[in-house]
């Protein structure tokens, strides 16, 4: 029996009749770019008209995604058809957060769900907007050479996707007036067309790769997720340099030249970008260039995809920069000292062929002496500057194993710096086996496994510890204590670390000790990422009372939650507005003192502006102050 409710909902949707004109979709169009041709073919002034004759409401309307089995009706077929003909819609798996382009789950803030982006050479050569032109960094036409447009030269407004036809503005401009700015830059083009395959399921064009000395065979592994974070980490390190319209421009132009003659362009952009504000008072390469490490090396999830840059990291601070010790306490080879290929490398603990490209990229000066024709010495050189250690190179994974304990716990072990890595090991993210096997020591605490310890309701092993309902950050705490000795076991079940064995009320009363030491506290970190501001700027806000600080013993600075929530819930940065308005800062803040809208200014290395959410609506935006955040 079908209730009343859904049975309006029925007799609603069979009473719609289809369009006039149903287009079909074309292979790699955007969904948006088709509502609006199938608009403007229908005669509608936006496409706003079709999506409410579909039984749309406003929000669903204006959705980046609007429901398909609602748009379906209206060509007089299915959702599934729509799916079947390369339509992207809603994953429930990746909503929110994701966008759904061309099949790939791509994060919301690297793309244009907002306003409008397209070529015109494209429209008028293909007759449709393709999916490509819905990323954020789809700044250009790598086949038209042309950079896209974006905004109306009539209104000077951003292109929304509800206007009145794909060649036409909101204001009834026609946008083919005007003649499209050209782009000349080839590895600028190059890097747009790796995008575009990767986002197209299409193989990467090597000839084009290859005369622009892209690290082709690396970028094959690079996902498009991580290719374009790795263009937004860049962007980040521009944006106190380039013009605020010209941000995404930008961090495609500065990543296509990093990649180009690779690493000799990479290397270039660290001695001219982040050389001049190294941290010289810290001895090793992470410390003095801890900003770019910290953006790259930790912030982006797929670990393996980025091994080519790390590599090409210890390469610069061996060759190029020769200011770090990134390794000062090992057991050294003796300069002067010859021995084979093999030999070195297993001293090394790296492969022969990685040894091959450490001596080819210079991070290692050898001579090389043939003594026949099948058997070679090398001998170190007199100058060598890299001291090393014995033993292997394990990876996250094999460390959760060798000491029975959990990856996340291991990971968190070591970003919140309880880790102590004595020994050089590269590729610099993973772990040398005799630190290793130092934590290892340390955390059984002399204990021996003979007899297995008898474990009672009283007790709790180090492997329940691990999957108590705490936070990883917590978990590294205490494996820190225990390490130190702080917290003593009273015996072990085994001889890993998983069986050591603690008094059960110790632990809960440790936990809720920490527990109640962060209570309503939130880490500067958290702030920093949270605010989209840098250090300085967060000691500013601190200054001027904006925020409250608190220090607490054995955890250092935090920031209260209550100061924290208020002011991320009643400002919004100016910087923020500028980019939903695609405007200038300048523009918005013009504007501002033209409304008397109260603007709180932070002066440090570089001016921040905010001000209060309850004023956004008057700059002409109308969503929901949390939708502003989230885009």
């Amino acid at each position: 029996m079908i209730h009343s409710s859904e049975s309006h909902g029925l007799n609603y949707e069979s009473a719609i009749q289809p369009l006039v004109i149903t287009p079909s979709p074309k292979e790699g169009e955007a969904l948006p770019g088709f509502i609006l041709r199938t608009s403007e073919a229908n005669g509608y002034k936006s496409p706003l008209g079709i999506l409410h004759y579909a039984g749309m409401d406003d929000n669903e309307a204006r959705s980046a995604r609007p429901p398909l089995d609602k748009l379906a009706v209206l060509f007089g077929k299915s959702a599934e058809e729509f799916k079947a003909s390369g339509l992207d819609g809603q994953d429930a798996k990746h909503s929110g957060r994701y966008l759904q382009v061309m099949g790939h789950a791509i994060p919301s803030m690297f793309t244009r769900s907002k306003h409008a982006s397209l070529c015109l050479e494209c429209v008028s050569e293909f007759g449709y907007v393709g999916g490509f032109h819905e990323l954020k960094y789809a700044v250009a036409c790598h086949k038209h050479q042309v950079r896209a447009v974006t905004i109306c030269s009539e209104c000077h407004r951003p292109l929304s996707w509800h206007r009145m036809g794909l060649t036409k503005c909101s204001c009834g401009a026609d946008l083919t007036q005007n003649t499209s700015e050209s782009v000349t830059d080839p590895s600028l083009l190059a890097l747009l067309g790796v995008l575009y395959d990767k986002l197209m399921h299409q193989p990467l064009n090597h000839v084009q790769m290859d005369a622009c000395g892209f690290p082709k065979e690396a970028m094959e592994q690079l996902s498009i997720q991580t290719l374009l974070s790795i263009i937004y980490r860049f962007g980040l390190f521009n944006r106190e340099h380039a013009p605020e319209e010209d941000v995404e421009f930008a961090a495609m132009k500065t990543t296509a030249d990093v990649f180009s003659d690779w690493p000799h362009r990479f290397h270039d952009y660290l001695t001219e970008v982040h050389a001049p504000t190294a941290n010289l008072k810290a001895s090793g390469l992470r410390g003095q260039f801890n900003s770019f490490y910290e953006s790259f090396f930790k912030n982006i999830d797929q670990d393996q995809q980025l091994e080519f840059m790390r590599d090409a990291f210890i390469v610069f601070g061996q060759h190029r920069w020769r200011q770090a010790s990134i390794h000062p306490k090992f057991s050294s080879v003796n300069s002067g000292q010859s021995m084979s290929m093999k030999k070195l490398a297993t001293t090394l603990g790296v492969q022969p062929s990685t040894l091959r490209k450490m001596i080819e990229d210079k991070v290692i000066n050898v001579e090389i002496n043939a003594l026949n024709a099948t058997r070679k010495l090398v001998t170190l050189a007199e100058q060598q500057t890299i001291e090393f250690a014995s033993g292997s190179r394990l990876s996250l994974k094999q460390v959760a194993q060798r000491l029975d304990l959990p990856v996340k716990v291991i990971r968190a072990y070591r970003s919140h710096g309880y880790y102590e890595a004595k020994h050089f090991v590269a590729p610099i993210h993973m772990f040398h086996e005799r630190d290793v096997e130092r934590l290892h020591s340390d955390l059984m605490q002399g204990m021996q496994f003979k007899v297995p310890f008898l474990v009672s309701k009283r007790h709790l092993t180090l492997d329940q510890v691990m999957r108590l309902k705490v936070t990883s950050e917590m978990k590294a705490m205490w494996l820190n204590a225990v390490s130190k000795r702080q917290i003593l076991a009273i015996g072990t079940a085994s001889a890993l670390p998983s069986g050591l064995v603690f008094d059960a009320r110790k632990v809960k009363s440790y936990f809720d000790n920490i527990k109640l030491a962060l209570q309503n506290t939130v880490s500067l970190s958290e702030v920093e990422f949270e605010l989209a501001i840098k250090r300085p700027t967060l000691f500013a806000l601190i200054k001027h009372g904006l925020l409250t600080k608190t220090y607490l013993k054995g955890f250092g600075l935090r920031i209260t939650e209550h100061s924290f929530n208020h002011f991320n819930n009643s400002m919004i940065q100016c910087r923020q507005i500028a980019s939903l308005k695609n405007s200038t800062q300048k523009a918005v803040l013009k504007l501002c003192k033209q409304m008397r809208i109260p603007i709180i200014k932070i002066a440090c290395n570089t001016d921040v502006y905010w001000i209060p959410n309850d004023y956004v609506n008057l700059l002409g935006i109308n969503d929901e102050t949390q939708d502003i955040k989230a885009a």
